[in-house]
């Protein structure tokens, strides 16, 4: 009787065992389970999105260009045909709303308070390319009268000419001004006469043009033309 008693227990023991064993094989299997899903989905804070940064330093949607779109606003100048009867001298310049080369954003308004030289450029011209360093000269000898501010319009692009593009041109060239590109058509050049390279025009706090000049001067010739533009 001892001898079944103790086979009897035996018996229980082993499949007591066994069932705990079945068990604590399931709550591993489930948490390991669980573990797993947990690493190949991404947290809820976990942002997919890229951020891309739009302050390039040039205007959103604009683009760089060695012509850019003008828009005049204003009467348009005739072109100039007799300087010393100019009949555009008295009349209010148009405002050229443009770009530069990099696509942001550029005006040369003439009423806006400023004596101005507006200086019309073209890259292959030979006398533009002359008349560039006589500028610069111009203003290390400090001769450019007090106030009166120059900016150039870089117009008649072609690129099967020489210098192009016109953006490096002027950086070659050391043009230390702001400048505007002018459209393909030549907008800003039609809208001041422009008729020969380069051509310069003046314009007074009030937007009234002072005087146009076109072609190749030296420099006691500009400062000459310059100084009895401006009356001072």
């Amino acid at each position: 009787m001892n001898i079944e008693k103790k086979n009897s227990n035996t018996v229980r023991l082993v499949v007591a065992a066994v069932v705990v064993a079945i068990v604590v094989a399931f709550v591993v299997a489930v948490v390991m389970g669980d573990s797993d899903d947990d690493a190949s989905t991404p947290s809820a804070d976990v942002s997919t999105s890229t951020v891309v940064d739009s302050d390039d330093g040039v205007d959103e949607g604009s683009t760089a260009g060695e012509n850019q779109p003008v828009v005049v606003v204003g009467d348009v100048l005739e072109p100039l045909t007799d300087p010393a009867g100019d009949s555009a001298v008295g009349r209010s310049a148009p405002t050229l709303e443009g770009a530069r080369f990099d696509g942001s954003s550029f005006v040369i308004d003439p009423a806006d308070g400023t004596d101005r030289l507006v200086v019309f450029l073209a890259h292959w011209c030979p006398h533009c390319n002359a008349e560039i360093p006589v500028l610069l000269e111009w203003q290390a000898m400090g001769m450019i009268p007090a106030g009166l501010e120059i900016v150039a319009v870089s117009t008649a692009v072609a690129d099967d000419r020489p210098n192009f593009p016109p953006s490096e041109w002027l950086i070659e060239m050391g043009w230390t001004w702001d400048a505007m590109a002018d459209s393909a058509e030549m907008t800003a050049a039609t809208a001041y006469g422009v008729t020969g390279y380069p051509f310069m025009v003046i314009t007074g706090p009030d937007g009234v043009v002072k005087g146009r000049t076109s072609g190749e001067k030296g420099l006691e010739a500009l400062d000459a033309w310059v100084t009895e533009t401006l009356g001072r």
